[in-house]
């Protein structure tokens, strides 16, 4: 699996960002200064995937625990080509 990513936190400020690359065999764990996780992506493609988004602003945009999801108002999805 490929991804890309440009994460912020809850205080606006850019915490990650990746081009496209492979996830990695061990899968990949994103957390801010303060400790908050941003984003998890499992080894196991078959295990939930973890994250909250923030805006430029430090908006929360949406969260998953990997069971329940929120999605509140501000979220904007675009499609990308491939």
């Amino acid at each position: 699996m490929s991804i890309a990513f440009c994460l912020y936190d809850a205080n606006g400020k850019q915490v990650a960002e990746s081009d496209l690359v492979e996830l990695p065999a061990k899968g990949l764990t994103v957390r801010c200064k303060g400790g908050e996780l941003l984003l998890k992506l499992p080894a196991n493609p078959e295990a939930a995937i973890q994250y909250r988004l923030y805006n430029k602003e430090g908006q929360l945009l949406t969260f998953s625990d990997g069971e329940r999801t929120m999605i509140y108002g501000s979220l904007r999805m675009e499609g990308s080509k491939r």
